[in-house]
């Protein structure tokens, strides 16, 4: 749900995902937060979980270290915000898929971003980005954090997008 819900943060829309649960241990469920601190309306009733954004994108810092897959969304989210942010606690991404540390640093600055990598996380400074291949080293999550950076961004062309399916088959 991660790329839908920062669709509607990064785009000033809103989005609902139907039957989200009152309680889970799921780390998605952290986003009901997450977005929020970083601008979004979220409301959650029976529906489901609804987010909105309009009132800016904000940086945050933040420990992502029990909710690390979070990471590739949230630093798309990060580098379209209005201020810095500081994700600790992830060190441990750089054994995924692939280092996802190191190609999310190498994707975004790629784009004109301004993004540093340290040994337990990232920081984000937002900077104007520009349009550019966003490469997803086969990585779903690489390749969704991509698709959230061209909704607002013109021209970024996220390669591979296919990889998506382990994942979001239809995405």
């Amino acid at each position: 749900a991660a790329p839908f819900l920062a669709a509607a943060l990064v785009t000033g829309g809103t989005v609902t995902v139907a039957d989200w649960p009152h309680s889970t241990t799921q780390a998605g469920d952290a986003l009901r937060g997450l977005l929020r601190e970083m601008g979004a309306r979220v409301e959650l009733t029976k529906a489901g979980l609804t987010v909105s954004g309009g009132a800016g994108v904000h940086g945050l810092e933040v420990d992502l270290h029990d909710v690390g897959e979070l990471t590739p969304t949230l630093a798309a989210i990060a580098a379209l915000a209005d201020s810095p942010s500081r994700f600790t606690g992830i060190g441990h991404l750089r054994g995924h898929e692939t280092d996802r540390l190191a190609a999310l640093v190498r994707e975004i600055n790629g784009l004109g971003g301004d993004v540093t990598e340290e040994p337990d996380g990232l920081v984000i400074r937002p900077r104007a980005l520009h349009g550019g291949v966003f490469a997803t080293y086969a990585d779903h999550r690489l390749a969704t954090a991509g698709a959230v950076l061209g909704l607002v961004v013109p021209g970024v062309e996220v390669e591979d997008i296919a990889t998506t399916g382990k994942t979001l088959p239809d995405f």
